[in-house]
């Protein structure tokens, strides 16, 4: 007798009613999402995995939110972080106001000196991997925040360098960790190419040198 199985992604979407929305500035219908993992058989869904997303979305603006945060969206945090991490591994970290900005265009978002700073040090200890918290976001975003995320990563590795194989592959694997395949990421960085790169300074590279 011939089986037939295998893994297949369900979702789920059930109404939570009305709420505060960060971005809306307004109170909006949301509904919860939910992606689940299931074993098949026959494609036949059978046994529950595991959830691969699970958030709330606004309706009006569809962000995804922290059913815990409505006041910014789930990308928001990961996005200020893979700023402050890409800024310190090109030794560009002095540039707050390069952080900030890029946030700002690219997330509506403010991002305090503050947060960059507690950001630096949070992954200047040498014990960081950012794959890992990249992963651990992923499940609360939807592709909207996915999209910000890479054109993040891409915004800020092309202002602090010519991109090279390894800028490219650091890149692809925020991408990885987010779940996304690589038509996604091109997908991501040709929008900001679009957008004129955000109209965000580039760094001279005498400012670079100057770092070092």
């Amino acid at each position: 007798m011939l089986f037939l199985f295998g893994e297949s992604v369900r979702s789920k979407c059930t109404d939570v009613g009305s709420h505060d929305c960060g971005v809306c500035r307004g109170r909006q219908p949301f509904t919860e999402q939910i992606e689940s993992l299931w074993f098949c058989l026959f494609a036949i869904p059978l046994i529950r995995i595991e959830d691969r997303a699970r958030y709330w979305r606004c309706e009006n603006c569809l962000s995804a939110f922290d059913r815990n945060n409505l006041e910014e969206p789930a990308h928001v945090p990961l996005v200020k972080r893979v700023i402050a991490y890409l800024l310190l591994g090109y030794r560009q970290d002095q540039h707050e106001s390069i952080a900030s900005e890029i946030c700002l265009k690219i997330t509506g978002f403010e991002y305090s000196g503050r947060e960059y700073k507690e950001a630096i040090a949070f992954l200047d200890r040498g014990d960081v991997e950012m794959a890992d918290i990249v992963r651990t976001s992923a499940p609360a975003m939807n592709a909207i925040g996915k999209q910000a995320v890479l054109e993040a990563a891409f915004l800020t590795t092309y202002l602090c360098c010519d991109m090279q194989y390894e800028d490219r592959l650091r890149i692809n694997l925020i991408g990885n960790s987010l779940d996304v395949g690589l038509e996604f990421v091109e997908y991501a960085i040709q929008q900001t190419r679009k957008q004129n790169y955000y109209g965000v300074r580039r760094l001279m590279h005498s400012e670079s040198v100057g770092s070092e």
